[in-house]
């Protein structure tokens, strides 16, 4: 196996470095010069050489994965047999253990102990006897032999002294049994287990069992050897206790002494070695460490190796026949591929030839064919081309010099360099010829043309002046590029000269206009700057625009302080225009390009670097080509910013006086329409409370008709003081002067209230109400929640047509409680629905003001609603509408009995203080007909002296009194003593009021109207 795994490796090894070599080779030597039919037996070879090594290693791999198989499994039956082993020997030490703590052997009753060790059938039954051994070493029983031999028996053996010595249980080596008379040759071998007998914490003897080497024998054959293997258990002096191959012959044999050498080095391994018949096996060991025995199982390596060499001879035999077959076929397909080739070399491709097999050189031999032809073609046009060139350099207008030698000895001129310069001579210029450059004359060597031919390198374009004796000078641009030869050296240049005379003179002449120019561009300047305009001019065609500085001052352009014109692009001036303008102007000049336009007006914005704007206006002009394309654009531009400002300034003034006289008359229609809208509502019961009274002068007091004039009286007061409530309600909301008194409120219970109150008043009794509601409990103030209810109930009934549907809900939705009043009624119109909460926003009314109101009811909702935390939205469809109210909820309270205190009626003295006539009767008709007794005063001094001379039970005092206020009678009566209960009455209910009241000295604070009930309740405390 090892030979295997070391030609696995070298195989590796081998394919590695062939594969470098081979890179190496191909990088450092040229290819060799060969035919080609030995190039591909070459590639042939190369092709399979890589293909064999691949097989003979992966075969080499498979064999390697096979021994290491083979070997994990010798040693798993190895470590199996040595775990059989230690079983038996752990059973016997523990089976003898417990024995040694029998009761009998505990009280030294040696004949009790051995009697139950017989009589029971105690023993295993793998041991042959058990004996009991005294600490002298003489046997005491044995349950094999007679009691009449004991005497004769010693076993001051090693192993009985290991016991003694270490005090802990022992197993022996194999040793021979002549006890034995067995007809086989293993039952003359035995091995002994001695475990030590403690008796009152002292050893005082030796218990132990013979175990015959058949028992041992008969656990390997169990164990099952591997195939043309075999099994072996060995003691401490590597002698055999079993075997599963010839067992007659081997078992108390020692093992050889290389191989017993090898297997003491390490409990567990495996290795190559030579074993006791002979042989050469593969054996794994394994120790039994408690007993210092082992195991081994072995494997013949004759079968093994011989099956290795023969896959590694058939994996050389098929490598070669693979070469062999692979160099035949590359021979015949070289002759294939060569011969075609070898025709074509050496007849050429014009030659007649058979079919060629091969694709490639078929394409070869057709490109050939086609490379004549082109190289026919090639030489036709080379020529044309060279009769052109002779034709151009003869006959260009431009002079041209072509010097045939680096030295420049021969140079030929076309006519037009004749003709600045006058014929040529051999090798030099004409003597009467200077060159100058920059006012310094060249020498021959330091002109274009030398210069290109000598060194080698272009000349750029040189500005040169030609003195000509007996001419005026020429001035020309001239420039050369050298010739060089196929190895790169100069061969030679060709020279340019361009007679620019003509264009010298122009800019003479353009120079002494530009100096004009200059001069009254100096006074345009200054006026720009003084005007603040400037001027630009576009060109299309090469996108360049350019600005007067006049132009770059009014953009902020810095360069613009030094006088000259700037240059810029179209997308450059756009870009410097206020991004919010900036897609104006450019759909404008699209406008004008798309439609031809040739004048249009510009005015934007420009952003200053100091953090401001600046306004202007560029009149622009365009003109086009004849086919309509975009040629040129000029126009001027104008600062406007001090126009802008002014105009800005001017039209804001105009918004705000819009403005204004738009809120005086918003606020002036709204006035107009809350006075016709107080006015009509306090009309309608002023005109009812009139009837009733006239009424009730008519007839007797006891008719039915007096009564329903009083019912009706009272029913248009009450609405009376709800119109005033709700007045001063929603004005104390949007001051923010009203004040919550919280309480915990179960909704569903107020809303039932409420609307079994509606229904007893027959306010809802042409309206089919109906109720939802589930148990909320929210921390509110229950008067504003009642008011809240009352409202929206209301606005529903209004504007519900007899017979239609009104719902009241109350459900829990998370932590809110949500009140949901729906109707069927005519809805509220889109427009009005976002200002449905707004003060004095009604919807449409008809002429009868059935649904008439204030137009504060819903405002007054809102706020209370916000004033809890909460929050109010409406809907409306055709169906109708549908407010909903949130509130944050609460947990319900744990309820508390509350005495209930009843209300003692007795007579009072009452003081009335009124100085409105009919006010001071009433009251004082309802107070008598509640059975009190009661004086009046109609101004603040009488009253004041009939409250000091009667001291009354209770004074009810107004608080607009003619010359003492209310609050002066207070305190004035107080400051003099007086004790008694003192209640004001006035049409004023602020907190404020409220509190004035009740700093002045009065015990309670009613506004008017007076509620009869409220009255009592004030009356009957003490």
């Amino acid at each position: 196996m090892r030979m295997l795994a070391a030609l696995h490796q070298r195989l590796g090894t081998f394919a590695h470095r062939l594969a470098e070599r081979g890179e190496a080779l191909t990088a450092r030597l040229p290819w060799p010069h060969a035919t080609l039919r030995t190039y591909l037996v070459a590639a042939m070879l190369l092709a399979t050489v890589p293909i064999a090594l691949l097989m003979a290693w992966q075969i080499a791999s498979d064999l390697l994965t096979q021994q290491r198989r083979t070997e994990t499994s010798l040693q798993r039956a190895a470590a199996a047999l040595a775990r059989e082993v230690e079983r038996e020997l752990v059973s016997s030490i523990d089976t003898l253990a417990i024995l040694a703590q029998f009761d009998s052997i505990q009280r030294n009753d040696v004949a009790g102990f051995k009697q139950a060790l017989l009589a029971r059938s105690l023993l295993r039954a793998s041991w042959d006897t058990a004996y009991l051994i005294d600490l002298d070493g003489a046997v005491v029983f044995d349950t094999a032999a007679p009691d009449a031999r004991l005497g004769e028996r010693r076993a001051a053996t090693p192993l009985f002294r290991r016991v003694l010595e270490q005090g802990r249980p022992q197993v022996s080596d194999l040793v021979g049994d002549g006890r034995s008379n067995g007809p086989h040759h293993m039952s003359r071998y035995a091995t002994a287990i001695e475990v030590p007998v403690v008796v009152d914490g002292t050893v005082r003897y030796v218990l132990g069992a013979w175990i015959n080497a058949t028992v041992w024998q008969a656990l390997v054959e169990r164990a099952g050897p591997p195939q043309q293997g075999f099994m072996s258990v060995f003691d401490r002096r590597y002698r055999l206790v079993a075997r599963t191959l010839a067992p007659q012959r081997f078992v108390g044999s020692a093992m050889p002494p290389d191989a017993a050498q090898v297997i003491a080095r390490s409990p567990t391994g495996l290795e190559r070695m030579q074993t006791l018949d002979g042989g050469i096996s593969y054996v794994a060991w394994q120790a039994v460490p408690m007993a210092g025995w082992g195991v081994a199982v072995a494997l013949r390596a004759e079968p093994i190796e011989a099956a290795q060499r023969e896959a590694i001879a058939r994996a050389i035999l098929t490598a070669a026949a693979c070469l062999l077959l692979g160099v035949s076929l590359a021979l015949w397909l070289a002759r294939r591929v060569s011969q075609p080739l070898r025709r074509l070399a050496t007849h050429g491709a014009a030659s007649p030839m058979a079919r060629i097999a091969v694709h490639e050189i078929a394409l070869l031999r057709d490109a050939l064919v086609d490379a004549g032809r082109q190289d026919e073609l090639a030489r036709g046009l080379l020529k044309a081309k060279a009769d052109e060139f002779e034709t151009l350099f003869a006959n260009s207008p431009i002079g041209l010099a072509f010097a045939q030698d680096p030295q420049c000895r021969v140079v030929m001129h076309n006519a037009a360099m004749t003709a600045m310069l006058g014929p040529p001579q051999q090798g030099i210029e004409p003597a009467h010829v200077e060159v100058m450059h920059e006012g310094r004359a060249l020498e021959r060597s330091e002109q274009p043309l030398q210069l290109a031919a000598a060194r080698g390198r272009t000349v750029s374009a040189m500005e040169l002046e030609i003195r000509v004796a007996g001419r005026a000078s020429t001035f020309v641009i001239a420039s050369a590029v050298p010739l060089a030869d196929p190895d790169g050296r100069p061969r030679g240049a060709l020279g340019a000269v361009v007679d620019i005379s003509e264009r010298k003179l122009a800019e003479a002449r353009l120079v002494a206009t530009d100096n004009e120019l200059r001069a009254s561009q100096r006074l345009v300047d200054l006026a720009q700057q003084a005007g603040h305009v400037g001027f630009f001019n576009y060109r299309f065609d090469r996108d360049e625009l350019v600005w007067t500085p006049g132009m770059a001052l009014l953009f902020g352009v810095e360069s613009a302080a030094r006088g000259a014109p700037v240059a810029s692009t179209l997308a450059a001036w756009i870009g410097r225009i206020d991004a919010g303008d900036r897609t104006m102007v450019e759909q404008a000049l699209r406008r004008m390009l798309g439609a031809g336009q040739q004048t249009e007006t510009l005015e934007f914005r420009v952003p200053l670097a100091s953090g401001g704007e600046r306004w202007l206006s560029s009149r622009v002009l365009m003109s086009y080509a004849s086919d309509g394309q975009p040629l040129q654009m000029v126009g001027i531009t104008l600062d406007m910013t001090e126009q802008k400002a002014s105009e800005r300034e001017r039209a804001a003034l105009v918004e705000r006086e819009q403005a204004a006289r738009q809120t005086a008359e918003a606020s002036n229609r709204a006035k107009d329409e809350f006075l016709a809208m107080l006015g009509h509502e306090l009309r309608n019961p002023l005109s009812a409370i009139t009837s009733a009274a006239e009424l009730l002068h008519r007839v007797e007091a006891s008719a039915e008709v007096a009564s329903s004039a009083r019912a009706v009286i009272t029913r248009q007061t009450r609405h009376l003081a709800r119109l005033m409530d709700d007045l001063l309600d929603v004005g104390r909301v949007i001051s923010g002067k009203i004040l919550l008194s919280r309480s915990p409120v179960n909704l569903a219970l107020l809303v039932e209230r409420h609307a079994s109150a509606v229904e007893l008043t027959g306010d809802a009794a042409h309206h089919h109400v109906t109720l939802a509601l589930a148990e909320v409990w929210i921390d509110a103030d229950p008067t504003r929640v009642e008011q809240i209810v009352n409202n929206l109930l209301t606005n529903a009934l209004k504007y519900t047509p007899a017979g239609g549907h009104i719902g009241l809900a109350v459900r829990r939705d998370g932590d809110e409680a949500v009140l949901e009043v729906s109707d069927t009624g005519v809805g509220i119109a889109a427009s009005l629905l976002p200002r449905i909460f707004d003060l004095f926003v009604q919807g449409e009314r008809t002429l009868d003001r059935r649904a008439g109101g204030l137009g504060v009811g819903l405002t007054l909702v809102r706020r209370l609603v916000e004033l809890h935390g909460g929050s109010i939205t409406a809907e409306s469809s055709d169906a109708g509408s549908r407010f909903l109210v949130r509130l944050p909820a609460i947990e319900a309270p744990a309820w508390q009995s509350v005495p209930v205190r009843r209300l003692r009626t007795r007579e009072r003295r009452v003081l009335v203080i009124e100085d409105n006539a009919d006010a001071l009767s009433t009251l004082c008709a309802m107070l008598e007909l509640d059975g009190h007794s009661v004086t009046t005063a109609t101004d603040g001094q009488a009253g004041l002296e009939a409250l000091l001379a009667q001291r009354p039970d209770v004074a009810i005092v107004d608080i607009g009194l003619p010359g003492l206020t209310g609050y002066e009678v207070a305190k004035r009566s107080r400051a003099a003593g007086h004790a008694g209960r003192m209640i004001a009455v006035s049409g004023y209910g602020q907190p404020q009021d409220v509190k004035h009241s009740l700093q002045a000295g009065f015990d309670a604070h009613m506004v008017k109207p007076v509620a009869a009930q409220d009255l009592q309740t004030l009356l009957v405390q003490e």
